[in-house]
Protein backbone atom coordinates (compact mmCIF):
# COMPACT_ATOMS: atom_id res chain seq x y z
CA UNK A 1 0.00 0.00 0.00
CA UNK A 2 2.93 2.36 0.88
CA UNK A 3 4.39 1.54 -2.81
CA UNK A 4 1.02 2.16 -4.34
CA UNK A 5 0.90 5.49 -2.52
CA UNK A 6 4.31 6.51 -3.72
CA UNK A 7 3.67 5.64 -7.21
CA UNK A 8 0.50 8.29 -7.12
CA UNK A 9 2.58 10.70 -5.41
CA UNK A 10 5.36 10.71 -7.90
CA UNK A 11 2.46 10.81 -10.93
CA UNK A 12 0.99 13.35 -9.32
CA UNK A 13 4.73 15.21 -10.19
CA UNK A 14 4.87 13.73 -12.98
CA UNK A 15 1.44 15.23 -14.50
CA UNK A 16 2.59 19.08 -13.16
CA UNK A 17 5.39 18.39 -15.47
CA UNK A 18 3.34 17.50 -18.17
CA UNK A 19 0.66 19.86 -18.17
CA UNK A 20 3.19 23.01 -17.42
CA UNK A 21 5.48 21.68 -21.44
CA UNK A 22 1.94 21.11 -22.71
CA UNK A 23 1.02 25.22 -21.71
CA UNK A 24 4.33 26.32 -23.00
CA UNK A 25 4.82 24.38 -26.58
CA UNK A 26 0.79 24.55 -27.23
CA UNK A 27 0.36 28.43 -27.17
CA UNK A 28 2.36 31.81 -26.56
CA UNK A 29 2.16 32.03 -22.64
CA UNK A 30 -0.59 33.77 -21.08
CA UNK A 31 0.12 36.49 -17.99
CA UNK A 32 -1.48 34.73 -14.96
CA UNK A 33 0.12 31.11 -16.36
CA UNK A 34 4.03 33.54 -15.86
CA UNK A 35 2.37 34.70 -12.67
CA UNK A 36 1.65 30.99 -11.26
CA UNK A 37 5.55 30.32 -12.00
CA UNK A 38 7.06 33.01 -10.52
CA UNK A 39 5.12 31.39 -7.01
CA UNK A 40 7.02 28.88 -7.75
CA UNK A 41 10.76 28.18 -5.84
CA UNK A 42 14.11 27.05 -6.96
CA UNK A 43 15.09 23.59 -6.59
CA UNK A 44 18.34 22.01 -5.78
CA UNK A 45 19.37 20.58 -8.85
CA UNK A 46 19.83 16.71 -9.58
CA UNK A 47 19.12 16.17 -13.38
CA UNK A 48 18.29 17.81 -16.42
CA UNK A 49 14.79 17.94 -15.94
CA UNK A 50 15.29 20.40 -12.35
CA UNK A 51 17.96 22.69 -14.44
CA UNK A 52 15.06 23.16 -16.73
CA UNK A 53 12.61 24.07 -14.41
CA UNK A 54 14.68 26.27 -12.68
CA UNK A 55 15.60 28.43 -15.90
CA UNK A 56 11.82 28.58 -16.47
CA UNK A 57 11.16 30.20 -13.32
CA UNK A 58 14.82 32.01 -12.76
CA UNK A 59 13.92 33.80 -16.04
CA UNK A 60 10.35 34.63 -15.27
CA UNK A 61 10.91 36.26 -11.66
CA UNK A 62 13.73 37.99 -13.47
CA UNK A 63 11.37 39.93 -15.39
CA UNK A 64 8.71 40.21 -12.93
CA UNK A 65 9.24 44.22 -13.34
CA UNK A 66 8.80 44.11 -17.07
CA UNK A 67 6.03 41.48 -17.40
CA UNK A 68 3.54 42.90 -20.09
CA UNK A 69 7.08 43.31 -22.63
CA UNK A 70 7.94 40.23 -21.41
CA UNK A 71 5.01 38.48 -22.60
CA UNK A 72 5.13 40.11 -25.78
CA UNK A 73 9.09 38.60 -26.72
CA UNK A 74 8.23 35.58 -24.89
CA UNK A 75 4.89 35.79 -27.80
CA UNK A 76 7.64 36.55 -30.82
CA UNK A 77 9.95 34.01 -29.86
CA UNK A 78 7.04 31.33 -30.32
CA UNK A 79 6.01 32.49 -33.38
CA UNK A 80 9.70 32.18 -34.96
CA UNK A 81 10.63 28.91 -33.34
CA UNK A 82 7.52 26.55 -33.39
CA UNK A 83 5.43 28.81 -36.68
CA UNK A 84 7.32 30.26 -38.85
CA UNK A 85 6.37 32.79 -41.52
CA UNK A 86 8.05 29.78 -42.91
CA UNK A 87 10.57 27.62 -42.05
CA UNK A 88 10.52 27.68 -38.13
CA UNK A 89 13.87 26.30 -36.50
CA UNK A 90 11.88 23.91 -34.49
CA UNK A 91 9.28 22.37 -36.35
CA UNK A 92 6.92 20.94 -33.15
CA UNK A 93 5.43 17.76 -35.49
CA UNK A 94 6.49 14.43 -35.07
CA UNK A 95 6.19 12.71 -38.57
CA UNK A 96 8.52 16.04 -39.72
CA UNK A 97 11.41 13.79 -37.78
CA UNK A 98 10.26 10.20 -38.17
CA UNK A 99 8.94 10.22 -41.74
CA UNK A 100 11.18 9.97 -44.81
CA UNK A 101 10.12 12.90 -46.60
CA UNK A 102 10.22 15.32 -43.59
CA UNK A 103 6.42 15.90 -44.45
CA UNK A 104 3.69 16.74 -42.13
CA UNK A 105 0.59 14.69 -41.55
CA UNK A 106 1.86 11.20 -42.60
CA UNK A 107 1.99 7.56 -41.44
CA UNK A 108 3.10 8.99 -37.75
CA UNK A 109 0.12 11.04 -37.23
CA UNK A 110 -2.76 8.97 -38.19
CA UNK A 111 -0.60 6.51 -36.18
CA UNK A 112 -0.98 8.38 -33.17
CA UNK A 113 -4.72 9.12 -33.62
CA UNK A 114 -5.50 5.68 -33.42
CA UNK A 115 -3.61 5.59 -29.94
CA UNK A 116 -5.22 8.47 -28.54
CA UNK A 117 -8.41 6.47 -29.81
CA UNK A 118 -6.90 3.19 -27.72
CA UNK A 119 -6.86 5.38 -24.75
CA UNK A 120 -10.30 7.03 -24.76
CA UNK A 121 -9.01 10.79 -25.30
CA UNK A 122 -11.00 13.15 -27.10
CA UNK A 123 -8.56 15.36 -29.54
CA UNK A 124 -10.32 18.82 -29.26
CA UNK A 125 -8.14 20.04 -32.91
CA UNK A 126 -8.99 16.83 -34.36
CA UNK A 127 -8.43 17.72 -38.29
CA UNK A 128 -7.42 21.23 -37.82
CA UNK A 129 -3.89 20.43 -36.12
CA UNK A 130 -2.18 17.57 -36.58
CA UNK A 131 -2.17 15.20 -34.09
CA UNK A 132 1.39 14.85 -33.81
CA UNK A 133 1.95 18.25 -32.42
CA UNK A 134 4.24 17.82 -29.33
CA UNK A 135 1.49 19.64 -27.44
CA UNK A 136 -0.93 17.25 -28.07
CA UNK A 137 1.40 14.52 -27.80
CA UNK A 138 2.10 16.07 -24.49
CA UNK A 139 -1.77 16.25 -22.98
CA UNK A 140 -2.15 12.90 -24.08
CA UNK A 141 0.84 11.82 -21.50
CA UNK A 142 -0.66 14.63 -18.85
CA UNK A 143 -4.54 12.73 -19.63
CA UNK A 144 -2.72 9.30 -19.35
CA UNK A 145 -1.30 9.85 -16.23
CA UNK A 146 -4.60 11.44 -14.69
CA UNK A 147 -6.43 8.27 -15.40
CA UNK A 148 -3.74 6.14 -14.11
CA UNK A 149 -4.07 7.97 -10.66
CA UNK A 150 -7.76 8.14 -10.67
CA UNK A 151 -7.80 4.65 -11.34
CA UNK A 152 -5.41 3.72 -8.64
CA UNK A 153 -7.30 5.42 -6.23
CA UNK A 154 -10.77 3.59 -6.67
CA UNK A 155 -8.79 0.41 -6.39
CA UNK A 156 -9.28 -0.60 -9.80
CA UNK A 157 -5.15 -1.35 -10.33
CA UNK A 158 -5.35 -3.75 -13.47
CA UNK A 159 -7.12 -1.03 -15.84
CA UNK A 160 -4.88 1.79 -13.72
CA UNK A 161 -1.42 -0.89 -14.85
CA UNK A 162 -2.47 -0.91 -18.43
CA UNK A 163 -2.69 3.02 -19.09
CA UNK A 164 0.71 2.73 -17.07
CA UNK A 165 1.89 0.91 -19.43
CA UNK A 166 0.49 2.48 -22.48
CA UNK A 167 1.94 5.70 -21.18
CA UNK A 168 5.65 4.16 -20.74
CA UNK A 169 5.36 2.85 -24.23
CA UNK A 170 3.86 6.10 -25.74
CA UNK A 171 7.07 7.82 -24.17
CA UNK A 172 9.92 5.68 -24.80
CA UNK A 173 8.90 4.36 -27.86
CA UNK A 174 7.05 7.34 -29.96
CA UNK A 175 8.19 10.58 -27.94
CA UNK A 176 11.94 9.32 -27.24
CA UNK A 177 12.52 8.80 -31.20
CA UNK A 178 11.91 12.44 -32.29
CA UNK A 179 11.71 14.37 -29.07
CA UNK A 180 15.35 14.90 -28.44
CA UNK A 181 16.03 15.85 -31.99
CA UNK A 182 13.42 18.77 -31.23
CA UNK A 183 14.58 19.65 -28.03
CA UNK A 184 18.22 20.11 -29.70
CA UNK A 185 16.37 22.37 -32.50
CA UNK A 186 15.02 24.63 -29.67
CA UNK A 187 18.08 24.90 -27.27
CA UNK A 188 20.43 25.73 -30.33
CA UNK A 189 17.86 28.05 -31.68
CA UNK A 190 16.95 29.93 -28.86
CA UNK A 191 18.63 32.85 -26.47
CA UNK A 192 15.53 32.59 -24.19
CA UNK A 193 15.71 30.77 -21.07
CA UNK A 194 12.01 30.10 -20.83
CA UNK A 195 12.11 27.91 -24.23
CA UNK A 196 15.88 26.59 -23.42
CA UNK A 197 14.47 25.60 -20.14
CA UNK A 198 11.39 23.67 -21.64
CA UNK A 199 13.57 21.74 -24.19
CA UNK A 200 16.17 20.71 -20.96
CA UNK A 201 12.69 19.16 -19.31
CA UNK A 202 12.04 17.14 -22.63
CA UNK A 203 15.37 16.06 -23.05
CA UNK A 204 15.61 15.10 -19.50
CA UNK A 205 12.32 13.22 -18.97
CA UNK A 206 13.62 11.17 -22.61
CA UNK A 207 17.05 10.14 -20.93
CA UNK A 208 15.41 9.17 -18.07
CA UNK A 209 13.50 6.93 -19.96
CA UNK A 210 10.57 7.77 -16.73
CA UNK A 211 10.50 10.26 -14.24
Amino acid sequence: MLMESTMIEKLREERYIFNLLKHIFWAEPAKEFLRDIQNVDIIPEEDEIDRGLNLIIETVKSNNSRLDEYLNDLSLEFARLFIGPKNPPAIPYASFYLSESKTIMSDVTIDVRKMYLDAGMAVQNLYSIPDDHIGIELEFLQYLTEKTIDLFEHGQREDASRLYEMREDFLNDHMASWIPFFADKVIESTQDDFYKGAAFILKGIIKNGHF
